[in-house]
């Protein structure tokens, strides 16, 4: 089996063979096997691009997203054509379910070559679903503010950067009321039985306020 994963930009290749073990990067377009699986021998020891035709697809890991959703996004479908070595097809796949934010992780594997029809899976890691968010610390007026200023709807896919993105939003509204020294203990608890769900738990420590006392200007001249 041939693994393809997408990580921190760049392309590695697995393959994985029971009784085999091969493991390369890609740079560019050079592939460097480690050793060999006999069934996929001719595809990693082809001097020339060979054409195969994709056999068929199938998607493990997926909970929440419809499989043949995932294979839509990705664009590979039945039947396409593909060039091995030089095809980018798979890198294109992957930064597409990537681009789309719904998955933390995405690996294509070649998991059987009859012929000229390769079949292939897609494994994603689906990013988890925001079920309900509370704030702790804080009063419930408060509570009513950071809500709009989050700006996290529920039952939506959650990224890091949402996360992030909401730590700063909860930092900045508490800034603006004089609390320099914020922190913000983000708590993330996956609720089983739920397709992925996920419940945030902002615990916030505002600090002391900063009291402004008096302003003294010294040495303040008027140039005419």
């Amino acid at each position: 089996m041939q693994r393809i994963f997408y990580q921190n930009a760049l392309l590695v290749f697995a393959f994985i063979i029971t009784g085999f073990h091969v493991s390369a990067q890609v740079n560019g377009d050079t592939t460097v096997p480690v050793s060999v699986n006999p069934a996929l021998q001719d595809i990693f020891n082809s001097k020339f691009p060979k054409e195969y035709t994709i056999g068929g697809i199938t998607v493990s890991g997926a909970k929440s997203f419809d499989q043949n959703l995932i294979i839509s996004i990705s664009g590979i479908a039945v039947g396409d054509k593909v060039q091995i070595p030089g095809t980018d097809v798979f890198g294109k796949a992957i930064s597409k379910l990537w681009k789309q934010s719904l998955v933390s992780n995405v690996e294509i594997s070649f998991t059987k070559l009859e012929g000229s029809l390769l079949f292939i899976d897609l494994k994603v890691t689906e990013r988890p679903r925001l079920l309900d968010y509370k704030f702790v610390g804080v009063k419930k007026g408060e509570r009513d503010d950071l809500v709009t200023k989050v700006a996290l709807a529920k039952d939506r896919v959650l990224s890091e950067n949402m996360t992030l993105n909401a730590v700063e939003a909860i930092k900045k509204f508490y800034n603006g009321k004089g609390y320099r020294n914020v922190e913000v203990d983000l708590k993330q608890e996956l609720i089983t039985g739920t397709n992925n769900g996920l419940i945030l738990t902002f615990v916030i420590n505002k600090g002391n306020k900063v009291h402004i006392n008096s302003i003294n200007f010294t040495d303040n001249y008027t140039i005419a």
